[in-house]
């Protein structure tokens, strides 16, 4: 009798060897997925609606810089005195080096220790005493940046002041790096324009993402950026820094220089 291709089918059918493949890909460690974190925002849209959506990002520093400077209970200054950062909305008026300007977004999400990710910023919190007797110590997060002033600037930078990452100045003395035991809120805040803020008298600046162009971060990254800024029409509508952005070691280097 002929063999037929059911036949042949039969004959090379083999269960063993179908089994051991199952077998061989049920074990194959799971795909780890990369850790995340959720930011909250609030934005105050072009015709004065808020809107308010929350946002599961990668937990890397692009994203966590969004809302990771000020702690709950940093209080800001605005035209109707200090307020608490978490109870800052959309539309309060904070005073700025530039005159009062309105809040037009804020980001908020939450310190957890031994949150394990090798992309985090969020290890570490900083603790740095009120500027004035009459002020409480400030609470930081990573994305939080100082105003530094010296004379010298003038004449090297060409500008009276610059911005340096408060973390840069951690000295054990004065700014102590601290890593709470247990949850902690983070915000950020960003004003219509770039401008030096007070934080418990201290100066810092509001949020401003820097450059965001695709070449340096990503078409993925700088899409999933542009839905949490829902106030915008693009990132560069950000606008310029009020001030450049350095590191205490660039300063250094000038001091020697």
């Amino acid at each position: 009798m002929a063999e037929t291709s059911t036949d042949r089918a039969t004959a090379d059918f083999n269960p063993g060897a179908v089994l051991n493949g199952i077998a061989s890909r049920n074990d194959a460690p799971p795909r780890k997925m990369p850790p995340t974190r959720t930011i909250d925002a609030t934005a105050l849209r072009a015709d004065q609606t808020i809107f308010d959506d929350s946002f599961t990002v990668p937990a890397t520093a692009t994203f966590e810089s969004c809302a990771t400077a000020f702690a709950r209970g940093t209080l800001i200054a605005t035209v109707m005195g200090p307020v608490a950062v978490e109870d800052l909305v959309p539309g309060d008026l904070v005073e700025t080096h530039r005159g009062p300007q309105p809040v037009v977004w804020k980001g908020s999400t939450t310190y957890l220790p031994n949150f394990a990710s090798d992309g985090t910023s969020l290890t570490h919190l900083l603790r740095l005493p009120g500027h004035g007797l009459e002020q409480s110590d400030l609470l930081l997060g990573p994305a939080a940046r100082l105003v530094v002033r010296q004379d010298r600037f003038a004449d090297l930078l060409n500008c009276d002041a610059v911005l340096v990452p408060a973390s840069d100045y951690a000295d054990g003395d004065r700014i102590l790096r601290v890593t709470p035991p247990g949850p902690v809120e983070l915000y950020h805040v960003a004003v219509r324009q770039h401008a030096i803020i007070r934080a418990n008298g201290h100066e810092l600046e509001s949020y401003h993402p820097g450059r965001m162009s695709e070449g340096e971060i990503g078409t993925s990254v700088r899409r999933m950026m542009q839905t949490m800024f829902r106030h915008l029409e693009s990132l560069e509508d950000f606008g310029d820094l009020a001030l450049p952005r350095t590191t205490r070691a660039v300063l250094d280097t000038l001091r020697v220089a």
